[in-house]
């Protein structure tokens, strides 16, 4: 089978696999649902921004009450026709996701408007002249992995050069090379201490927001008129409100239901704060200190000793139980310990090998750093936050971003290279020794769906 024969295959898969997501909503909403909750289902289904995923139905909110599709995240502002929402999209978590990538690029033969060599496909001078070539150009990394590039340099002054770098596109060389990541979701970012891969802000997260949309619009919109602050502010502003949380779950219902706190609506009111209580035992909104970082399942958990029975309280139960495997599996809850959100509470970064050999990608450049000092060498497929540092320590550091509505946002990691909650999981077990049995496995991939 042929490259272009295996990625068109993907396409066939991947739209099948949203469509399949499309008939469980529809059976969802014509079956038996829980008992009392049939009037609620309704009300999901009509919210302002649903979005369907795998697991489920996520549902953004906003602070201000209402999505205003009038701001300039939603305006055309530069030469082409994309938008912030091209590559961040309510639909797809405020982020893109390799599936929805797929089915766009089937639906416009590849000619839509994320389909832009600016910053999409494996080098900025790709062939995209036939299907086909789209099709290779984009495949292994927008669409497969809903990659984003750009070109990177190392600073002079950092204390590191680039010896050599292996790009499979021919592109790259030791004066600038492709970086490929994930666009980070422009959501919840009212309940974090930073907002990109590698940025720790000088400011609040809020100043940082307002200052990001006048850079977005020159290189990914390719704008000639510069924006206002005004534009920069409000932009800011919107995405500074938005929320956004799995809602509803095909096997366990409405997560907000039956004593439980899931879904936008809990997050919204949930307060920002450092996941550490003090020597009073309270936390800091004067609460009695629950040493978990999450218990929005806490009610749930009259079902923990339910088995495996396919019922809905039987998913609730393993919901319940994966967030105690979250809570107590030291390093889950040690770099995600925002309370109910999952971020880290400061801006640190944190190397856990996802860009480094074996974890790097054939479909990545691969780069190989040399430190000035000791002439020590390290291969990454990507510096993370060493490409704004300059720091040989900070090579491979990324932030851990916040966890509520992973279910929308495959593949996961940076660059993408989990296609699935479990495939993160199983990082972490390799990673870390966890010695997570079978059945935390499940529990706890059920828990990170449900968030």
């Amino acid at each position: 089978m042929t490259e272009t024969t295996f990625l068109r295959c993907c396409v066939l898969r991947k739209a099948n696999a949203t469509m399949l997501a499309s008939l469980c909503v529809a059976f969802v909403a014509c079956g038996a649902p829980p008992a009392n909750e049939s009037e609620e289902i309704v009300a999901t289904a009509s919210t302002l921004e649903p979005a369907i995923n795998l697991s489920g139905i996520a549902e953004s909110l906003h602070t201000t009450g209402a999505i205003d599709r009038t701001n300039p995240f939603f305006q055309q502002l530069g030469t082409n026709p994309r938008t912030c929402e091209t590559c961040h999209s309510p639909a797809q978590g405020w982020t893109t996701n390799s599936i929805t990538n797929t089915l766009l690029f089937a639906a416009t033969l590849g000619t839509g408007p994320l389909f832009n060599l600016v910053d999409e496909g494996n080098r900025p001078d790709a062939d995209i002249s036939t299907f086909a070539a789209r099709l290779n150009t984009f495949g292994a990394t927008l669409l497969q992995r809903g990659l984003t590039r750009f070109t990177r340099r190392i600073n002079a002054a950092a204390e590191f050069t680039l010896l050599s770098v292996d790009d499979p596109y021919g592109f790259s060389t030791t004066t600038q090379f492709s970086g490929f990541r994930r666009p980070t979701a422009t959501s919840n970012e009212t309940k974090t201490s930073t907002i990109l891969w590698t940025s720790a802000p000088a400011t609040t997260v809020n100043a940082q927001l307002r200052t990001i949309l006048a850079g977005g619009v020159t290189l990914h919109e390719q704008g000639t008129v510069p924006t206002t602050q005004a534009q920069g502010d409000a932009a800011g502003d919107f995405m500074f409100g938005v929320i956004f949380a799995q809602s509803f779950d095909f096997k366990a219902g409405l997560l907000n239901s039956d004593g439980a706190n899931g879904g936008p609506a809990a997050l919204l009111a949930q307060p920002f704060y450092v996941g550490i209580n003090d020597n009073a035992g309270h936390d800091p909104t004067g609460q009695p200190f629950n040493p978990n970082v999450f218990n929005i399942y806490d009610g749930w958990s009259k079902y923990a000793g339910l088995g495996n029975d396919n019922s809905v309280q039987a998913a609730r139960g393993a919901i319940y139980r994966g967030q105690v495997v979250f809570n107590t599996a030291g390093h889950c809850s040690g770099c995600h310990n925002t309370p109910n959100v999952g971020g880290h509470s400061f801006p640190v970064f944190f190397n856990t090998g996802t860009a480094e050999p074996p974890k790097c990608s054939s479909a990545l450049p691969l780069l190989t750093l040399q430190n000035k000092t000791t002439m020590e060498t390290k291969v990454t497929c990507d510096p993370g936050r060493a490409l704004s540092t300059g720091l040989w320590t900070d090579i491979g550091r990324f932030r851990a971003p916040p966890l509520r509505g992973l279910a929308a946002r495959a593949p996961y990691f940076h660059d993408g290279q989990a296609a699935t909650l479990k495939d993160v999981i199983q990082h972490y077990q390799d990673r870390f020794t966890l010695g997570l049995t079978t059945q935390q496995i499940n529990d706890l991939d059920a828990f990170l769906k449900a968030l």
